[in-house]
């Protein structure tokens, strides 16, 4: 059940680009920035050149995945693994979107999306990336959500 006053992550990260005035530059976890701009259906990102749209199902999915499975969810590695071998299972982040969103199968090799869509989340104050490998749901959304 949802705290009456839960912001869904698209509400919240359209809230933080409208104070940037629809862009900003975004800090990825490891060095360095991308751009980022909003648009109507999601956001375009610098950083993803062949496909620069993360739409917003990408962040209902996460949202989704994150009320079924807890407060903490391994991003998943989809440069060293394919959708279902240990590094990036069914339900990690980058695994559950391939899966859900991309309609990957088992055995799928996969695009890598994580870096910017990650960014996003801990720019936007849902997350923090403290654990190597995992998104954690910051407290403000773990109480909201109940977890």
């Amino acid at each position: 059940m949802l705290h009456k006053d839960y912001q869904t992550f698209e509400h919240r990260i359209k809230t933080k680009f409208k104070k940037n005035g629809n862009e900003a530059d975004i800090p990825l976890q490891s060095k360095g920035s991308f751009n980022a701009k909003l648009v109507k259906n999601g956001i375009i990102v610098s950083n993803l050149a062949n496909y620069p749209l993360l739409e917003w199902k990408i962040f209902n999915e996460i949202e989704t995945l994150f009320y079924e499975k807890g407060h903490i969810i391994q991003k998943g590695n989809a440069m060293s693994y394919r959708l279902g071998e240990t590094g990036l299972p069914l339900d990690s982040i980058e695994g559950w979107l391939a899966h859900k969103i991309f309609s990957k199968r088992k055995g799928d090799s996969v695009f890598r999306r994580i870096s910017p869509i990650a960014a996003i989340l801990i720019w936007a104050e849902i997350c923090n990336g403290e654990k190597p490998g995992y998104l954690t749901l910051n407290d403000n959304y773990s109480k909201a959500v109940k977890i």
